[in-house]
Order: C-alpha cells, then sequence, then structure tokens
C-alpha cells in the first residue's frame, strides 16, 4: 500500500519454512505489488468463512423469500420490442427515411438492452434468493469445520458458497513491524442482489 493508497494486486499464498500455516502477501514492489502486506492465512481464511457464514444466517433470518417473484417491467421491455418492431416494419416498407430509422433505432436497441439486463439481474436475485432460503445455516455452520472424511464441506464448497456472497476482501496494512491479527483490518466487499 504505497503511500497509503490501495494498491489493488491479489494477495499470493506462499508457504513458509518451518510453519504450519500459510501466508497471504502482497507481490514485492518490483512485481507491481506494494510488498507491504502480509498475513497469517489460517487467521484470514477462518475470519473470512465466520464473515460469509454470519451474512447467510442474517441474511436468511431477515430476508423472508420473495412471495411475487415477478419482474415489474415487462410491460416496458414488451412494449420497446414492439416500438422498434414497428419501426423496423415501417422502414422496410419505405414510410419512414433511413436517416430517421438509423437514428432512432440505436436508443431503443440500448433501451431493449437495459431492461433485459435488468430482468437477468433480477432472475439472479430471485434465484440466489431461492437458493439461501433452501440452505439449512445451521446444519452449512456445523459442517464448515468438519473435516471432509467426517462429513464436512469440501473445500471447492466453502468457496462456492464464499464467492457467491463476495466479490473481494481487501486487506488493509497493519502498519510496520509485527502487529497481532486484526480480523477489523479485512473489508468484505459483497455481491449486491
Amino acid at each position: 500500500m504505497p503511500n497509503g493508497k490501495i494498491c489493488n494486486k491479489r494477495l499470493r499464498a506462499s508457504k513458509p519454512k518451518g510453519k504450519d500455516y500459510h501466508l497471504y502477501q502482497c507481490q514485492s514492489k518490483g512485481a507491481g505489488g506494494c510488498g507491504g502486506v502480509s498475513r497469517r492465512g489460517d487467521l484470514v481464511d477462518f475470519a473470512i468463512s465466520q464473515l460469509v457464514l454470519n451474512f447467510m444466517e442474517a441474511r436468511a433470518v431477515f430476508n423472508a423469500p420473495e412471495q411475487d417473484s415477478s419482474w415489474d417491467k415487462e410491460d416496458e421491455l414488451s412494449a420497446a420490442i414492439k416500438r422498434r418492431d414497428a419501426l423496423t416494419a415501417k422502414w422496410e416498407s419505405e414510410e419512414v427515411s433511413n436517416e430517421f430509422f438509423f437514428s432512432a433505432l440505436p436508443r431503443l436497441e440500448k433501451t431493449i438492452s437495459r431492461l433485459r439486463a435488468e430482468k437477468h439481474r433480477h432472475a439472479a436475485s430471485v434465484e440466489r434468493q431461492r437458493a439461501s432460503s433452501a440452505i439449512d445455516i445451521t446444519e452449512l455452520r456445523r459442517r464448515w469445520d468438519l473435516p471432509e472424511e467426517e462429513g464436512g464441506l469440501a473445500l471447492s464448497q466453502k468457496r462456492a458458497h464464499i464467492r457467491e456472497e463476495l466479490l473481494a476482501v481487501i486487506v488493509h496494512p497493519a502498519g510496520g513491524g509485527y502487529k497481532p491479527f486484526n480480523p477489523d483490518l479485512l473489508e468484505p466487499v459483497w455481491r449486491e442482489d
């Protein structure tokens, strides 16, 4: 973090010699990083896991599944598509000029694209909400720390849950020299529904 600014580089995992844990470290300045951030990976992993589980639990409690999953702009999208199709038909039958058609069409296409993107985001949000309401968070929490051979979650399953909730985690520097681990220096960037 040169000059107090986030360098925005991914941390790399490494295993120090003679230690039973891994580290997450920023690359050196020569490799494009700041070289100023390093954390014990096991402590970061535990803290992030707890943040995600707590977030999922809070969402399950406070966000009951939607009763009505319909999208409220379906009529607006249909109307925009009809206007575009009507404009195209008029252009093909030479009722409107090329100049008018080619100036009006991009605006309609932009509106249609925006509405379709909103519709896809809404559908994805509804699906995430549906999936999260089906998760038994108590059981998930119980299995999170169990070894896989005892019915615990596989690492790939844990990663999938974390990726579903988080876009990134910003790791702020702790200051010079050795400092005890401080989970408050981990800033989660949550996915928005």
